[in-house]
């Protein structure tokens, strides 16, 4: 397999030009380097001490990381007006359910807070989310944020509101982070990796405890998210033969993909990575399982997961895959049927971009005079896309916003930046951006709708020019207000926004529970 860290190299080069009078350093470039070569924490990484080397890389796989929740809101079908008609599924492929999948050690990766969590979670509802708060001293320099003494990890709940409410302390040894969490559930899928050290786990996190199992698949696996089902979602691969045929020692200088990297992989970001000619870039294949909490697993066969889309539906009942033919696959997580997805498009040219509603794909096609058509197509029901709008840009994200509206993410910077995008909004067949109120050196880097409003981090890369601090805002989609949550870096003649005494926030990684 490929490791993670020679993919990087091409981004690399193009980052360190484009930021040539504002190259980290390097004893800090050793540490991101060496850091992503040992599957850390990937979004902890790109948003760590060294956010504007990695970001380019990392963008694609982890806009759409595992998001949501079981519950899924009211009216997030964007076409409700034509009646559904049930698709005619395939036969359930013949897994081995009630396989028990021997789950790892529990791992203490925090400490609660004294605060009730179990009841604050309980009385959650729709719009509250999970926020991962990473905080360093300011004024700090170099390698040493990375030093446990320089850096803080808190994992806390979110009202629409925005107040914050923190419910457990990352232990300093780990780089930690929810993935995804179910509205009212006293734990969460999450992801954590020592910072000294081999190795990475994911798994469900006890947010009462503090305390992480793992689920232990040996080689390369992308996390998907938790189902409709109650169960996570996986892709993985076995250790190939010839890697098994090596002593320990030999097997550990070889790693695999980093977990979730090709989940809504852009092949144009492959491509600037790893130098390889597009037709090459194959799409991400594996087995696919289901993993219930006490390690119970249902086996559903080989798939592929499509470019660029995370495949799992914002109500969490259908994975979105890969068809032989170009097209796409419907696999229903409760029963593991599957059927051919109507309306998909077939030009190889079109961008599955996101979700538009609970269990519908938005697709983009090049209309050959420089705009994109959007549509939405349903990988639940039987019938034909249904036009959307017309986009003067691409767009890379798409989630549904519960009103009939969905929020969009829209690219607007060149190579090698184009796997980025600033956020706007579809509504009644027209999109309107959501920047207004940013200065016109901002952009967007990666964006996550949530709680009435999308949290952006701006300016993690930039192709040359003038760009602003690198920080995390929230912009309220009622009002379009502007609210700094963060600074990534030391600007002695602006305001720390926020600030707990000698501490700062540098990023603020959110996940909605629907």
């Amino acid at each position: 397999m490929t490791d993670l860290g020679h993919l990087l190299g091409g981004v690399e080069e193009h980052v360190e030009r484009a930021h040539a009078d504002a190259r980290p350093s390097d004893a800090a470039l050793a540490v991101a380097r060496r850091t992503v070569r040992r599957r850390r924490v990937l979004r902890d990484v790109r948003r760590g001490g060294v956010g504007a080397l990695v970001v380019v890389a990392a963008a694609g796989l982890t806009t759409w990381g595992p998001q949501g929740g079981v519950v899924p809101p009211a009216a997030v079908d964007p076409v409700p007006s034509v009646t559904p008609s049930a698709a005619v599924p395939s036969a359930a492929p013949t897994a081995s359910p009630g396989t028990l999948l021997p789950l790892g050690a529990p791992v203490q990766v925090a400490s609660p807070r004294d605060v009730p969590v179990a009841d604050l979670l309980a009385a959650a509802g729709p719009g509250w989310t999970l926020a991962t708060v990473v905080e360093e001293r300011a004024g700090q320099g170099g390698a040493a944020p990375w030093d446990p003494a320089n850096r803080r990890t808190v994992i806390a709940l979110v009202a629409p509101t925005g107040e914050r409410t923190p419910l457990l302390d990352v232990d300093g040894a780990f780089a930690a982070g929810v993935d995804d969490w179910r509205v009212g559930e006293p734990t969460a899928f999450a992801a954590a990796s020592p910072w000294e050290g081999e190795g990475s786990f994911e798994g469900l996190l006890d947010l009462t405890t503090g305390v992480l199992t793992p689920v232990p698949f040996d080689w390369e696996r992308h996390p998907l998210g938790l189902t409709a089902t109650g169960e996570s979602a996986w892709l993985f691969s076995e250790m190939p033969a010839e890697l098994l045929a090596l002593d320990a020692e030999q097997r550990s200088h070889y790693s695999p993909i980093a977990p979730g990297y090709g989940v809504a992989l852009d092949p144009e970001q492959a491509v600037a990575a790893t130098g390889e000619d597009p037709a090459a870039v194959l799409h991400t294949a594996g087995t696919l399982r289901l993993v219930a909490a006490d390690g119970t697993t249902r086996d559903l066969g080989d798939v592929a997961l499509p470019h660029r889309l995370h495949p799992l539906s914002p109500d969490r009942a259908w994975l979105a895959l890969h068809a032989p033919d170009g097209g796409l696959l419907g696999l229903d997580v409760r029963t593991g049927a599957t059927h051919p997805v109507a309306g998909a498009p077939a030009d190889p040219a079109c961008r599955l971009a996101g979700w538009a509603g609970a269990h519908a794909v938005l697709t983009a096609c090049p209309d050959g005079a420089g705009a994109w058509r959007l549509a939405a197509v349903d990988v639940a029901q039987d019938r034909p896309a249904t036009p959307l709008a017309t986009s003067d840009v691409p767009v890379r994200d798409a989630w549904p916003l519960g009103d009939g509206r969905v929020g969009l993410g829209r690219v607007v910077m060149p190579a090698p930046c184009d796997v980025t995008s600033d956020p706007a909004v579809l509504e009644d067949g027209t999109v309107r951006s959501l920047t207004e109120g940013w200065s016109p050196y901002d952009h967007g880097t990666d964006l996550t709708f949530a709680g009435g409003g999308v949290w952006t981090f701006l300016n993690g890369c930039y192709a040359g020019g003038r760009a602003d601090p690198q920080r995390t805002v929230r912009v309220d989609l009622a009002t379009g207000d502007v609210t700094t949550v963060s600074w990534f870096e030391d600007r002695g003649d602006v305001d720390q926004v926020v600030e707990d005494g000698d501490w700062r926030v540098t990023s603020v990684d959110v996940v909605p529970a629907r």
